[in-house]
């Protein structure tokens, strides 16, 4: 969250996996810059004029300039842009390799939307890190957000919990993705996917 009071502007977020909420102020004179993640507020209309943007490239010289840039990549991956999409569907272990991500990718253009991935699945080399959701990847806040084959770990887990519907498809009734689930659906999802992708092909 972000305030405006008499001492300044207040900024509230969260550590440490969402366990830790931490109060920042900014320190000295002038203005503040303060950077949130993408769908963080809801979008509100302002009364006021629209400001005049200017873009800066700031020289790469690295840290104190001791640090050399030898390289700059950036991914690319198609479709809607992950951290944007109203609509994100995402596949873990249990879709069992990398050639199964395209039993996720037909799913997601019937749907326009984007596709991400779990850490494990990242790890594992079968999709790149772009796609990665949670703790050490992107953070998500979809209107619907669909978990295949995903356990529910914690770190992943914090990079989607505010979705606000999730649809999770796991055959281990026991799984932790099903305790923030709105909807479950437990079954194998080499079965259910592409059952959902006949009846939305119909």
């Amino acid at each position: 969250d972000v305030e405006v009071d008499a001492a300044g502007v207040l900024v509230k977020n969260e550590i440490l996996g969402g366990t830790v909420e931490v109060h920042n102020r900014p320190l000295g004179e002038g203005a503040a810059i303060v950077i949130v993640r993408p769908k963080a507020f809801a979008a509100k209309s302002a009364d006021r004029p629209s400001p005049d943007i200017h873009t800066v490239s700031p020289p790469s010289i690295g840290h104190s300039g001791r640090a050399r840039i030898a390289e700059l990549h950036t991914e690319d991956p198609p479709g809607p842009d992950l951290q944007t999409a109203d609509i994100v569907v995402s596949g873990g272990r249990g879709l069992g390799g990398a050639a199964q991500f395209n039993m996720l990718n037909e799913l997601a253009d019937l749907l326009g939307a984007a596709v991400g991935a779990t850490r494990a699945v990242v790890d594992a080399g079968w999709v790149p890190y772009s796609y990665q959701i949670g703790q050490t990847g992107k953070t998500v806040k979809p209107k619907v957000y669909i978990a295949c084959g995903i356990s529910g770990a914690t770190q992943h887990l914090v990079g989607m919990k505010d979705s606000t519907t999730i649809i999770a498809i796991n055959k281990d009734p026991g799984a932790p993705i099903f305790q923030v689930a709105d909807l479950g659906i437990i079954g194998d999802i080499h079965t259910v996917v592409p059952a959902l992708i006949a009846e939305l092909q119909a």
